[in-house]
Parts: C-alpha cells; sequence; structure tokens
C-alpha cells in the first residue's frame, strides 16, 4: 500500500541527519516525497546538502522504516504524531524558517504561545528562586510556561508551573521513549497532564549533544518571548534567547552581581538590547501578548497562535474574509509536500 505525504513526512523524520533543510532539498530536487524516498545513492547525492555518507546511511535504512509502526509506538506511549501537512500543527511553530517536519506530543499544546523561562543547569539559589518566582506569576496568569526540562532553572521553572496546577510545555532534547534526564521522569508525567511533552526526535534517535540545541529553536518557536534567568555567555539558554530574536519576539534578562560567571549571558543579552526585568510584571508590559488590537494584522495574530474566530473577534472583522485570508497565508508559507 502507498504511503500518504504524512507518512513519508515520519519516515524521513526516522533518518539521521534527514533535518528539515535536507527533506526541503530532496522535495525540490525530486518534485515529490515518494520519488526522494525511493531514489538511488546516485541520484541522491545530486542533492545539495546530501553527501555520500548521508546516501550510504539512507539507502541502508529505510528498508526497515515502518512509519506506522512508529506511530503505534507513540500511541503506546500515549503520544500523537503531528506533521507539517495536519491541519492540528501548531500555528506558532509554523513561524519558523524551517518548521519540524513532524512533532511528537504526549498532553495537549497550548493554542496560544506562552513564554520561555530558561537558564543554567548549574544556577545558584538565588537563580533557582527567580525561575519559580517569574513562572508562579506568569502561571497566575495562565499563561503557559515553555522550557526545556533540563537541569537547573528549566526544573524549577516546569516545577513551579506544576505545583500550581498551570500550563507548562517541556520541549526534549530526546525521544519521548527515552526521557533526559531520566531523574526527570516523573515531572515529565506531571507536566503531561495538564500541558505537553513535545519533540522531533523519533523512535530511533539517540540522545546526543547535538539534539539540545535543535530543541532550542522549538522552545522559541512555542513562544511569545524568552525569559533568561540565569546564564553564562556558552549557555544553551543563549541560544534561545537567539533564535528568540530572529523570530522577533521580546526577549528579557534578569541582572545579577557583576561579578558571578552564571550571569554573564544575560549581562550580554542586556547590553545586546534585551529587556532588563526586575520584576515578572515587566514582561507583560512589553509583550506582544499585550498589544492593542490596532496594531494586529491577520498574520501577527496567526503567528501569536489565535484561531480564526479570535482573529474575527479581535479585528473586528467577518469570520469568511478572515478563513479566506489564512488559507492564502498558509499556503505561501506551508513547504509544498
Amino acid at each position: 500500500m502507498a504511503w500518504t505525504v504524512r507518512q513519508y513526512l515520519i519516515a524521513f523524520n526516522m533518518v539521521p541527519s534527514i533535518g528539515g533543510r535536507r527533506l526541503i532539498a530532496m522535495k525540490t530536487h525530486f518534485g515529490a516525497l515518494d520519488k526522494a524516498w525511493h531514489a538511488s545513492r546516485d541520484e541522491l547525492m545530486m542533492v545539495e546538502g546530501i553527501g555520500s555518507g548521508i546516501a550510504d546511511r539512507f539507502c541502508t535504512l529505510r528498508s526497515t522504516i515502518s512509519p506506522q509502526n512508529e506511530e503505534a509506538w507513540a500511541r503506546k506511549l500515549g503520544a500523537q504524531i503531528l506533521t507539517l501537512v495536519d491541519e492540528e500543527y501548531p500555528a506558532y511553530l509554523r513561524r519558523l524558517a524551517v518548521p519540524p517536519p513532524v512533532l511528537y506530543v504526549v498532553g495537549e499544546l497550548p493554542a496560544q504561545p506562552g513564554i520561555a523561562v530558561v537558564g543554567t543547569r548549574k544556577p545558584s539559589r538565588i537563580g533557582m528562586a527567580q525561575a519559580r518566582q517569574f513562572s508562579a506569576y506568569l502561571a497566575s496568569k495562565e499563561i503557559p510556561v515553555i522550557s526545556g526540562l533540563a537541569r537547573g532553572i528549566d526544573y524549577h521553572a516546569h516545577d513551579q508551573v506544576v505545583q500550581m496546577g498551570g500550563k507548562t510545555v517541556a520541549v526534549l532534547g530526546s525521544n519521548l521513549g527515552a526521557i533526559y534526564p531520566s531523574e526527570h521522569r516523573t515531572l515529565a508525567n506531571k507536566i503531561a497532564e495538564r500541558g505537553a511533552l513535545v519533540t522531533e526526535f523519533s523512535s530511533r534517535c539517540a540522545t546526543v549533544p547535538g539534539n539540545f540545541p535543535r530543541r532550542n529553536r522549538i522552545i522559541a518557536g512555542c513562544a511569545n518571548g524568552v525569559l533568561v534567568v540565569q546564564a553564562g555567555t556558552k549557555s544553551g539558554a543563549i541560544h534561545t534567547a537567539d533564535w528568540a530574536l530572529e523570530l522577533g519576539i521580546d526577549v528579557w534578562a534578569i541582572p545579577g552581581e557583576i561579578s558571578d560567571p552564571l550571569r554573564d549571558g544575560t549581562h550580554r543579552l542586556i547590553k545586546q538590547g534585551a529587556g532588563l526585568v526586575t520584576d515578572p510584571s515587566e514582561m507583560l508590559g512589553s509583550t506582544s501578548l499585550e498589544a492593542s488590537a490596532g496594531d494586529w494584522t491577520v498574520e501577527n495574530l496567526y503567528e501569536a497562535g489565535r484561531n480564526a474566530n479570535e482573529i474575527a473577534a479581535t479585528l473586528e472583522r467577518p469570520i469568511a474574509e478572515i478563513l479566506a485570508e489564512l488559507s492564502l497565508l498558509q499556503l505561501r508559507r506551508s513547504p509544498k509536500f
């Protein structure tokens, strides 16, 4: 039985080194995903970004890959798989220059983007307290807190929201069957009860250091702003802030003692123009979440994760007009798989 486009996306995502950019290059070169999947080694090597190593690996692995089995694996974990051709794929992640072609989700992703709270894996007691203070405020305002389930700041942000019964999203650097770090498995289960666990990594993906920079772009994509609590200059949190700047969303940083190396990264962000915040309420005073109706367009409301009915109500326009504009926008932006 022939696979659907959706199944080809799942299958390609199961091949190491075939990310969104190479997948688009393959689709562009061959014209269709099924032709790319069945291409010969020599044909594959004609695609930009596909060298002999990737071509050899792909040709070796593809006969062992079954998207149907992958979906069955996901279901056993209580997860659903979303692809770029699915209507349920979150609009706010389509803002990324190259959205992840496939997402694995346990729980329910928020309809609108939240605020990311990120920072070092080895925070001070003050950093931990600040992560909890700011996350508690966001939870009290019913704003989802987005983070990466890592040790340190991420843990305290998620845990605080869970304790308050709020919504939080954990973007993983591992597949759903190998939660990392393993000691956060209990927290992950609690997150999924009211929020979501999300990852782009398939059942075949090992947890390796290169996963985490990729994870950071999804954290930014799920957010309308990124708060860096405490971070050194080489922290992954700074990488997340860089993605936020590329998306044109707000970045805030909490200042600290100038001799503290764990504040070097946050201080550099402030020097570069990030918002300096000392109180949680200061975030909502500047974020696009608080923009006036007169500042909105169909496009930026869509990017903020609003659905058609919400956009129509905000702009006071007929729903039929909004649906027509959204259809054109989605056709223009979505990769043509």
